[in-house]
């Protein structure tokens, strides 16, 4: 069977959103600025040597592109987690009739859940394959709308189509994937700002059974089973063979396959499970679906043993102490209290001990589901929980106090957040957040920020902060720097609280 004939699909790029600041700051940027100052010095002292860390760095950003598991571009993900013996299957260009039905009789067989890196165009010709494949619990990514191997070398908006494309045949399936694959596996230094605007990671694969794609059936078990590994994601391809008679020793393959890994004592795992991170989700309106839901949908599961770990864990238990601290001055028995950026509850279970209601607001709902575990444990049943932007939200009713913590750093717009809450707030009611301080060692934590999340996280002056409040209606009751206070500035936290007159 021939090459798939591309399709064209109506699409619809993102919005500008209010939310988050896109800023994707890898190691090719700082490599390259390294490269020019290096360059700079060293003309003046040897013209000649000046070409070296400029030829070094355009080694690497040829090489970068072939070698995604270098992360030279951006963030992928090529393995899981180690130490559960377990790994995971994914197979590449499919639904192909020749080959869909029998793989998917196959993994029914042996109870093996895969995840199957769809060609848009292809899904499109075969709806009734997509509806297979889901009804049978595997899961969906996607692997651009019609596989152009050279879609590395054109235009960020040819290749943010390619992408919108297929994530919009998968939406008429009611899921939305989370995962990418590009073709060949190739990367390049645009894809990670077209991925951070859908909410989306790069998966590759640390296995591949070297079959072309299927123009090489013979050994693809053997290569498989003798190299597979625990944590490996496995690739392997769903798509037509050269000719019919290859379909059935292609299948004893896949076969062979599946049981060489049991019988090495490997688990064959879902993909979301192996890596711990969802592969796609449910396509609902008005949720979150930029950079900051995908970060934290991501690290949903190890975000409480973070905080608690290294340089961070003395920042957050600073400001946790101080937040508990004023919370027992203002917040009463009777009072409904709307938290923004609740996370997975640090502050929103105190928060419900005292208040007669909470509101939790997270850009994740994997957060606000280990918050609602949370406080089922706790018998605590005054909490609702709203998922997506607050810029995007309205409420009923008004609240007695709104709250916020490290989270106002996510909205550009500090005028504009400050004068929707105040709306929001009962006369007399107040406004207390901490946010990041505007400052010299801030700014290496932002730079540090940019480079794992793809996101600038906004940080303010006292001055800055105090002007947005008196704008917006509401007098400045503290605004207080916390933690790490050194010649080079007070403090990396304001604490802040205001009231509405």
């Amino acid at each position: 069977m021939g090459k798939a004939d591309p399709v064209t699909r109506p699409v619809k790029l993102p919005e500008a959103r209010s939310g988050a600041t896109v800023v994707p700051l890898s190691p090719a940027v700082l490599a390259g600025i390294g490269a020019i100052q290096a360059a700079i010095i060293l003309a003046f002292i040897a013209p000649l040597t000046a070409l070296i860390p400029l030829s070094v760095f355009i080694i690497l950003c040829i090489i970068a592109p072939f070698k995604p598991s270098m992360r030279f571009f951006m963030p992928v993900i090529t393995r899981g987690i180690r130490g559960n013996n377990a790994v995971a299957l994914t197979f590449d260009d499919g639904p192909s009739p020749e080959t869909t039905p029998h793989l998917l009789a196959l993994l029914k067989k042996y109870n093996v859940p895969a995840t199957h890196f769809v060609i848009g165009a292809k899904a499109a010709a075969n709806p009734a394959l997509i509806k297979d494949m889901l009804a049978q619990g595997h899961t969906l990514a996607n692997h651009t709308m019609n596989h152009d191997v050279f879609i590395m070398l054109k235009s960020s908006a040819r290749l943010g189509q390619e992408i919108e494309q297929c994530q919009g045949v998968l939406a008429d399936h009611g899921v939305r994937p989370l995962m990418f694959r590009p073709p060949v596996g190739i990367v390049n230094p645009r894809l990670w700002r077209e991925l951070l605007v859908r909410g989306m990671h790069c998966v590759i694969f640390s296995l591949r059974a070297g079959d072309m794609g299927n123009r090489r059936v013979s050994g693809i078990a053997r290569r498989i089973v003798n190299s597979v590994k625990d944590g490996d994601i496995i690739i392997l391809h769903d798509r037509a063979l050269s000719t019919e008679q290859l379909v059935a020793p292609w299948l004893r393959e896949m076969e062979q396959v599946i049981t060489g890994i049991q019988a090495k004592g490997l688990r064959i795992v879902p993909l979301a499970d192996l890596i711990q991170q969802p592969v796609m989700t449910a396509v609902k309106d008005g949720a979150a679906q930029g950079p900051v839901a995908a970060f934290y949908d991501g690290i949903a599961g190890a975000y409480d043993k973070e905080q608690n770990e290294g340089f961070i864990s003395v920042l957050r238990k600073a400001e946790h102490a101080a937040v508990i601290a004023r919370l027992p001055s203002f917040v009463k028995k009777s009072d409904r209290v709307l938290e923004i950026g609740s996370g997975t509850g640090l502050y929103t279970l105190e928060l419900a001990r005292r208040a007669k209601e909470v509101v939790a607001v997270d850009m994740s709902d994997r957060m606000l589901g280990i918050l609602k575990s949370k406080a089922q444990d706790e018998h605590l049943s005054n909490i609702g929980y709203r998922a997506g932007d607050i810029m995007d939200m309205n409420f009923d009713n008004r609240f007695n106090h709104i709250c916020a913590f490290s989270s106002f750093e996510y909205v550009p717009d500090l005028d504009r957040l400050i004068v929707r809450l105040a709306g929001y707030l009962e006369p007399g009611g107040t406004l207390y957040f901490t946010t990041a301080h505007k400052g010299f060692l801030r700014f290496w934590a932002q730079v540090g920020n940019a480079m794992r999340q793809g996101v600038w996280l906004h940080a303010r002056s006292i001055h800055k902060v105090r002007k947005a409040l008196l704008q917006a209606g509401l007098e400045p009751l503290d605004i207080t720097t916390r933690g790490a206070t050194s010649i080079f500035g007070r403090g990396l936290v304001l604490e802040v609280m205001a009231k509405k007159q």
